[in-house]
């Protein structure tokens, strides 16, 4: 059976920070501590727009009542290449990116956190299945500037916010 390769290739990933810690609970704690906050940003290349990087920003602390737990910070980026016949800003190419290269990331982070937490001496670390879409949504809210802005404008993905930066 032939295959075809998707118009998405990954080229890279990434931990660029990584700071995990074991976590007492205080004795006046009476429940479980299960916070999550995720951070993402898209960047495209400025002389190559077909190369898009993702970085996720994850930082998570779980517990159960009296048992120790985790303090996880990380910092994680995917490098993906789209296929030069997909047009830069096109429906598919947005797609590409807010269906596919994000979902590919997070799930990079959650077999990383699951493998590595599972030499601390406590319950290893699954982060939780999240609803992609809405966080892609939330994302594209963040983004635009104007939130009278036709929804499928508002998700496109945009070019970093930060001038100068760019993937090397």
């Amino acid at each position: 059976m032939e295959i075809k390769r998707s118009e998405l290739q990954q080229e890279m990933f990434v931990l660029l920070e990584t700071k995990i810690s074991l976590v007492f609970p205080k004795e006046t704690q009476n429940n479980d501590i299960d916070d999550l906050d995720i951070d993402y940003h898209i960047f495209t290349n400025n002389e190559d727009d077909h190369l898009v990087r993702i970085i996720f920003d994850i930082k998570a602390i779980h517990h159960l009542m009296k048992q120790p737990g985790l303090n996880i910070e990380l910092q994680a980026s995917c490098d993906f290449r789209i296929a030069e016949s997909i047009e830069v800003g096109s429906d598919l190419f947005n797609k590409l990116i807010s269906n596919a290269a994000t979902a590919i990331t997070y799930n990079n982070i959650r077999a990383y956190l699951q493998n590595v937490t599972s030499y601390y001496p406590v319950e290893p670390y699954i982060l939780p299945a999240i609803d992609m879409q809405d966080l892609c949504k939330k994302y594209a809210e963040k983004l635009a500037p104007n939130k009278s802005q036709d929804r499928e404008e508002a998700q496109a993905p945009m070019k970093p916010q930060r001038k100068g930066k760019k993937i090397t």
